[in-house]
């Protein structure tokens, strides 16, 4: 009987120091959990600014969206929450953001200008001391986070975006596809194999990335190096209906395209390149051989 009624006392003290703790730190934990009515419900309490931050920088934006925590990215979002915000090591909300709901709500945030120099609960300007400002720039700044990404992938900062609106495609991220060509990436941009958008989208049968692209002017007569167009890499029904490919089929090909040996031959050579003994080498060749073939290499 002593012991429950120590648990019931320890239970009781634990959550009493929650809510009688710091405001920010309560509503930091309540929105990491998704407590999502008891954050607001301290956040609505007027005792702190929306844009609050932390030592290292860290808003409560920052922390919603790094918990991919949707309904509450949105209700910070309408009471003021600067979506520039920065941390000590330039660190944006959209940057820690986890799922594509969760970036394309930020991202709309960013577009509308969302988190202006000065905010409605506080009424205290964002430059102030302690708080990151709001820089102006035209499009909705996705192009500008993604050339100022800190992990080195390989790539360039200038194509940075047209890769990164690959990827969407590749990845099924309409959100990512649409902020991208809305800010700097042209829908008719071509690869250095002369593939544009609309032919990735076509070759990997993604019909609603496809719609968007048509939608922002993608052209479906361009042609790659290889001399196809989107409709003559259309697979599915559906996306040759949108895409209004013939039944004509475009004249056979004397091997594999030179974009997919090219990119058979990059794999191979990172594949064997981890391989300890001869089996591994021959796995290796056996896969590249697939790729040349079939354009799968795994």
């Amino acid at each position: 009987m002593l012991r429950h009624m120590l648990v019931g006392v320890a239970a009781l003290f634990m959550s009493s120091a929650a809510i009688a703790g710091d405001p920010f730190d309560d509503a930091r934990y309540y929105l990491q959990v998704k407590q999502n009515a008891e954050a607001l419900t301290i956040v609505d309490s007027g005792q702190f600014d929306v844009n609050m931050q932390t030592e290292e920088g860290f808003g409560l934006l920052h922390y919603a969206a790094g918990a991919g925590n949707l309904e509450m990215v949105r209700a910070l979002l309408a009471r003021g929450a600067n979506p520039h915000l920065k941390s000590q090591s330039g660190t944006t909300p959209y940057q820690m953001a986890i799922g594509t709901m969760v970036q394309a709500e930020i991202r709309k945030a960013i577009a509308k200008g969302a988190g202006g120099a000065r905010t409605e609960a506080s009424g205290q300007s964002a430059a102030a001391p302690g708080r990151a400002g709001t820089p102006s720039a035209a499009g909705n700044g996705m192009c500008a986070m993604v050339r100022s990404d800190p992990v080195n992938d390989g790539r360039s900062p200038a194509m940075r975006p047209f890769l990164k609106a690959k990827d969407a495609i590749w990845y099924n991220h309409p959100d990512e596809l649409i902020g991208l060509i809305e800010d700097c990436v042209g829908v008719n941009d071509q690869d250095q194999y002369g593939w544009t958008l609309l032919h990735h989208a076509a070759d990997r049968d993604r019909v609603a990335l496809a719609k968007i692209l048509l939608d922002h002017g993608a052209r479906r007569s361009i042609r790659n190096k290889d001399g196809q167009t989107a409709p003559q890499l259309a697979t599915s029904p559906e996306m040759k209906a949108l895409l209004g490919a013939t039944s004509a089929k475009p004249a056979a090909a004397t091997g594999p395209a030179a974009s997919r040996k090219v990119e058979c031959q990059q794999k191979y050579q990172a594949d064997a390149a981890l391989a300890s003994d001869t089996t591994g080498k021959l796995r290796a060749m056996r896969r590249w051989q697939q790729c040349l073939n079939t354009g799968r290499y795994w």
